[in-house]
């Protein structure tokens, strides 16, 4: 299928296939190299090169030309300039999704867990030696290569390990806490939290804090990441050394983390052979495969099954690959999902930041996430919120600030202006309701809008009518 929407630009040596995704800084397509002959995803930036957004690129491009021979990372190709003048990356394809979409579609057991986690632990011991610290570590930044094999990727804002408190974007689910209350802009302690989250959500199908307390809204969510505790000894397939495992590397204090991604990865090795007899070879810079004190017992550890992210014990997992890559002639002209930094996401203004039991706004880049939505497009309150009373009913209207298919409008009773019913949490599809008078002195409202994908306004719109 040709180009769709919008005509891709002229990449010199290359075809322009298909659109793959677009972003709020960049667009991903699809384009056939003719020497050599290969398919590649070419990441072109919407702005031509100014110094701020030129250097993004460049920095970008750097970073992953460093890491990109680890095997679980992402390659870069090459960069330069379009025939337009816009600044992109040529990038390796990777056609078999991401792990977002095996965890919407029922997550991986146990053990391809630990198998994916030794190997992105590997990856991210990489870059840390390298000075590189990835901040954005999720589901959708670890994508499935033609081989089957995990690729970690979405290096654009990345940063030094000297810039720890650089202001950052982040997606709120995979977050950690000290990230939310502004404490720290990330470090290499962020970046295996973020990991171990990921690894947590492939195991239950969600974020994990999303997966326990079922947040309706991106802050309630950065909040139960900041005050509450998973519980332990609660997942009951999974055993006691690997929950420890995960836990302790998604520690609310830094500094009760793992001390480094090679500590985390040993972790991880050490609970595969205690469970299951075998261990996935570490791949990082300057490290052995295996712990010092490894021994081969039966099969030689770390024997590579047909699909090492997916095992032969579980059914499922298998199943969702072979979807995944039976379906890809069907979904290639809406594939979103293999697409490079920034391709779920779009930037915005405000940033969540909570602290002591409060939410406020930062300005810096944020990605509100919940229930999965990758994106950083936060969602507008409802304005002119206004109500009127003619004896026997109360009419609220409003107005859509940016109306999008699919909108409704979540909306409840609250008392005094203060918090609403929850319970009686309703649903309007269009910018007005009516409700009986309930022969109180006031009533009022609130409204959120409630985005097709599920996202909601983070903060609802209030109004009252006195009589």
């Amino acid at each position: 299928m040709g180009i769709a929407g919008n005509q891709a630009p002229g990449v010199a040596g290359c075809r322009p296939i298909r659109t793959l995704g677009s972003g709020s800084t960049a667009d991903v397509y699809l384009y056939h190299q003719l020497n050599p002959s290969r398919d590649v995803a070419v990441k072109v930036g919407k702005s031509r090169p100014g110094k701020d957004f030129n250097a993004t690129f460049t920095r970008e491009a750097d970073i992953m030309a460093a890491l990109s021979t680890h095997p679980y990372i992402l390659s870069i190709h090459g960069s330069g300039l379009t025939d337009d003048g816009l600044p992109y990356l040529m990038l390796e394809y990777a056609p078999n999704g991401s792990y977002k979409q095996i965890m919407r579609s029922g997550g991986i057991g146990v053990r391809a867990m630990l198998d994916l986690g030794v190997k992105l632990a590997g990856a991210l011991q990489t870059a840390h030696t390298h000075g590189v610290i990835h901040r954005d570590i999720k589901p959708a930044n670890v994508l499935v290569t033609a081989h089957g094999l995990p690729a970690l990727s979405d290096f654009g804002i990345s940063t030094s390990v000297y810039e720890s408190h650089a202001r950052t974007g982040f997606s709120v689910p995979w977050a950690p806490p000290e990230v939310l209350t502004g404490a720290g802009g990330g470090d290499e302690a962020a970046d295996i939290y973020s990991l171990a989250a990921t690894l947590y959500g492939l195991l239950v199908g969600k974020s994990p804090f999303e997966y326990w307390f079922h947040p309706r809204t991106q802050q309630q969510l950065a909040q139960h990441i900041v005050d509450d505790a998973i519980p332990r000894h609660s997942l009951p397939q999974v055993p006691d050394q690997v929950e420890r495992a995960l836990l302790k590397a998604m520690a609310k204090d830094p500094g009760a983390r793992y001390a480094s991604a090679l500590q985390f990865a040993r972790a991880l090795q050490q609970a595969q052979r205690d469970c299951f007899g075998s261990m996935t070879p570490l791949v990082a810079e300057n490290e052995q495969p295996y712990p010092s004190d490894h021994k081969l017992a039966g099969r030689r550890a770390g024997g590579r099954e047909a699909n090492p992210a997916l095992p032969k014990r579980s059914k499922k997992p298998w199943a969702i690959a072979a979807v995944v890559v039976a379906a890809l002639a069907a979904i290639a002209a809406v594939f979103v999902f293999v697409v490079m930094p920034h391709m779920d996401s779009g930037a915005s203004a405000n940033r969540t930041s909570v602290g002591n039991g409060a939410t406020t706004e930062r300005k810096t880049h944020a990605r509100d996430d919940v229930e999965g939505n990758d994106r950083d497009e936060s969602v507008a309150a409802p304005a002119n919120l206004k109500g009127s009373s003619d004896g026997s009913s109360i009419t609220f209207t409003w107005t859509n600030p940016d109306p999008q298919p699919g909108d409704t409008y979540a909306w409840a009773e609250v008392q005094d202006g203060g918090d609403g019913k929850g319970a009686g949490t309703k649903i309007a599809h269009g910018t007005s309701l009516t409700i009986d008078d309930p022969g109180t002195a006031q009533t009022c409202v609130q409204v959120s809008i409630v985005r097709g994908d599920g996202r909601m306004s983070p903060t609802p719109a209030i109004a009252c009518v006195a009589k």
